[in-house]
């Protein structure tokens, strides 16, 4: 019994780490490789929050890019100085490599 405790204590803390660092080399690939484009809030649905104030949000974004009306959706947590700027309708930019990679950038 001793030794499965141990096991599984040994992969959720190895599960722990390899998570944090798989976003650290996405956060950076999105840094180095993202490029900046400004995009308009179609959509937006307040989650949650936290003791600190930032809200976890849902959202659906749109820009055009040759020709045509690009779309992303997703799920994040933004501080919430930062929530006024994420409403519908208003433009913000983000950091965008992909679909699956991206996330705002509230420093343009």
């Amino acid at each position: 019994m001793l030794t499965f405790v141990v096991a599984l204590s040994a992969v959720i803390v190895v599960g722990g780490i390899t998570h944090v660092v798989r976003l650290f080399v996405r956060d950076h690939r999105i840094e180095t490789r993202g490029r900046d484009i400004q995009v308009v809030v179609e959509a937006v649905r307040y989650l949650s929050s936290n003791d600190t104030g930032a809200a976890t949000i849902w959202f659906r974004l749109s820009w055009q890019e040759g020709g045509a009306t690009r779309r992303v959706e997703g799920k994040d947590t933004i501080p919430g100085f930062y929530s006024s700027r994420v409403q519908k309708g208003c433009v913000v930019g983000i950091k965008y490599v992909d679909d699956k990679n991206f996330h705002f950038n509230f420093t343009s």
